[in-house]
């Protein structure tokens, strides 16, 4: 089922997902300390401050992330410089 739904679902996000990329593409031209955080399908459940995190690729098998847990990862990584032009995927 999934691989069915694949493609119908790129093409409905089609222009959302061009317009993610346009906009990362302007930050990394930016001279700003800057971090793209990527979560998957985001849930209301409250903060857990366990997670996953990967620089640079999105978590294998992370379906889902509560907002405040993003949140919470996001407030930490303020001050990190590894952080810092960096992409980073997030899930629980």
């Amino acid at each position: 089922m999934r691989h069915l739904a694949d493609p119908i679902v790129k093409s409905v996000l089609r222009e959302h997902y061009a317009d993610l990329a346009r906009m990362e593409d302007v930050l990394r031209d930016s001279d700003l300390d800057w971090t793209i955080v990527r979560p998957p399908r985001l849930t209301d459940k409250p903060v857990t401050g366990t997670y996953r995190t990967a620089y640079g690729q999105n978590i294998r098998r992370g379906i889902f992330v509560s907002r405040a847990d993003v949140a919470h990862y996001m407030l930490w990584a303020l001050d990190q410089p590894e952080t810092f032009r960096r992409t980073v995927g997030i899930a629980n």
